[in-house]
């Protein structure tokens, strides 16, 4: 029995409703340049246009880690899941965004692993990314006390 051509297995992605949908548990909202510039009017410091990309995610706590400096704690949690959505290509490794639970408060995290460990083409890639999703890993940290 053969495997279905490529194209056929990345066809069945773009809708992407994968295996995890029933277990989204989180949305991540991340701020990507798009074309142009827009001049700062209370500085008139030209800056990059941006727009908001959201993403759902099941995510699940993979490591708490705290690090103390002299008077200042840092808090650090690396959550690691899946993108349940396609995921922007504008949004990369080190892109800054807000991350909600459960529609609760936001706090601010940051990519720090994204297509792991198959990446995003290849027939491997492209079978996973259609059953699970994009794999991707965030990081928040926050000051404590």
């Amino acid at each position: 029995m053969a495997l279905p051509p490529v194209p056929e297995i990345a066809g069945a992605s773009s809708g992407m409703a994968t295996a995890l949908s029933s277990l989204a548990n989180a949305t991540a909202t991340f701020t990507v340049a798009k074309a142009g510039v827009v001049t700062d009017n209370s500085t008139g410091n030209v800056l990059p246009a941006t727009e908001s990309v959201s993403v759902t995610l099941f995510l699940k706590s993979d490591k708490i880690t705290g690090t103390a400096f002299p008077g200042v704690e840092v808090a650090e949690t690396v959550f690691d899941g899946y993108c349940l959505e396609p995921l922007d290509p504008r949004v990369q490794v080190g892109t800054i965004g807000s991350l909600s639970f459960a529609g609760e408060g936001t706090f601010s995290c940051e990519i720090t692993g994204l297509r792991l460990p198959y990446g995003s083409s290849g027939l491997l890639a492209q079978v996973l990314n259609a059953a699970l999703g994009e794999r991707i890993q965030l990081t928040s940290k926050e000051q404590v006390g």
